[in-house]
């Protein structure tokens, strides 16, 4: 196994953080506290990372990607600002679908725009009653009429849903018929309408894009039906991508635990107590040792899962392990930077008390701890604790 990055991961690398220092970072930091992020200032953002191909990253070259592997995908992520980090990797997800499922003319009207984003994308499957029961708990309802599917039914936590133009959403034809009736419909707002309202989180600031989406009577054009969830093809897809996504979530808390020991790190050499630097004192470095452990364990969790999942690997347990180790790990290192900071952890400004609060939020998405949990069990026992 090596552990060293190639030349090009290095270039990658260097490259995202440059961008990071020089344009993204110091926008989002001039936005005042409490500030909500307007669809155009996302789309600004988005478009910065366009030269460096964040949106389309593993398509290949002559689709408008850049044909990374994953293990580079996620050396260029983790250089990825934490606030836009989620908004981006699901605008990305939603260039990936859109490029793998739409047909000829939808790809035409719609992948520039994705790639460059100005059009905003996003995947609606869960619903108010229906988490970690996808796909066979689904009850939005998709009835031919004519020409259309008339989709009618409420998703909800839908990332990028309060600023998404195009959407995947899942639906079912016939509940009685179980995966074999339910469908994804790529759905483009401006041309079958919908309704999306904000859900305030704790993970909110500067982007608060999570939502709710209702579709009453949304009609779409029938050729917008991609293959059933339940034929073979899409079930393993389904898998692949599942993994894959509790895996980005898993980095997406790599990068949450790696900024708040950076900011540790650097408030215990210039904080003094009793006439010496914090980082001094034998429990400060104790603290600041667990984090480096926690955050570097993920990280590796984080690439094994990664590094199956390029080879075409099972990986539905290691991607489960990475998910839900790096999630509670991020929640435990973000806890001791704010402890390191003392009474300054609490204020806004210091951004650790921001760090804890998305690295609360990541431990949900995906799949809960305790559904990672079941995940591994059934994985090793071969014994399903889920009906």
């Amino acid at each position: 196994m090596d552990f060293d990055l190639t030349e090009q991961q290095k270039l990658i690398r260097n490259s995202a953080r440059q961008l990071m220092k020089q344009k993204v970072t110091p926008y989002l930091d001039a936005f005042p506290h409490g500030h909500i992020m307007t669809k155009a200032e996302i789309t600004t953002v988005l478009g910065m990372l366009q030269p460096l191909n964040f949106l389309g990253a593993c398509l290949p070259e002559d689709e408008g990607g850049a044909g990374l592997d994953f293990l580079t995908y996620a050396v260029l992520m983790e250089e990825l600002d934490y606030r836009i980090w989620t908004t981006t990797y699901i605008a990305d997800a939603a260039v990936r679908y859109v490029a793998t499922y739409a047909n000829s003319q939808q790809k035409a009207r719609l992948m520039k725009r994705l790639l460059a984003g100005e059009t905003i994308g996003c995947g609606a499957n869960t619903e108010p009653d229906v988490g970690s029961a996808i796909p066979r708990g689904v009850t939005t309802k998709a009835v031919l009429d004519g020409d259309s599917y008339v989709i009618n039914g409420t998703k909800a936590w839908i990332s990028n849903g309060a600023v998404c133009d195009v959407c995947a959403v899942m639906a079912t034809e016939d509940a009685g018929k179980g995966r074999s009736a339910i469908h994804q419909y790529i759905v483009e707002k401006d041309v079958s309408p919908y309704t999306a309202r904000r859900i305030p989180t704790i993970g909110d600031g500067p982007v608060a894009d999570v939502a709710e989406l209702v579709f009453e009577d949304c009609r779409v054009p029938k050729e917008n039906k991609v293959a059933p969830v339940g034929s073979a093809d899409v079930v393993k897809q389904w898998q692949i991508d599942m993994q894959f996504g509790r895996s980005m979530v898993a980095l997406s808390s790599v990068v949450i635990a790696q900024k708040a020991l950076d900011l540790a790190v650097q408030y215990a050499k210039e904080r003094k107590q009793f006439g010496k630097f914090i980082g001094e004192f034998q429990l400060i470095q104790a603290m600041i040792a667990e984090m480096k452990a926690l955050t570097d364990a993920s990280r590796l969790l984080v690439y094994r899962a990664l590094d199956m999942a390029q080879k075409g690997e099972r990986s539905s347990a290691e991607a489960a392990v990475a998910k839900m180790f790096a999630t509670e790990a991020a929640v435990k290192v973000t806890q001791m930077a704010m402890q390191i900071h003392g009474a300054n952890g609490l204020a806004t400004e210091y951004k650790v008390e921001s760090l804890f609060r998305h690295a609360r939020m990541m431990t949900i998405p995906e799949g809960t701890t305790q559904i990672q949990q079941l995940i591994i069990g059934k994985e090793l026992l071969g014994l399903s604790a889920m009906a």
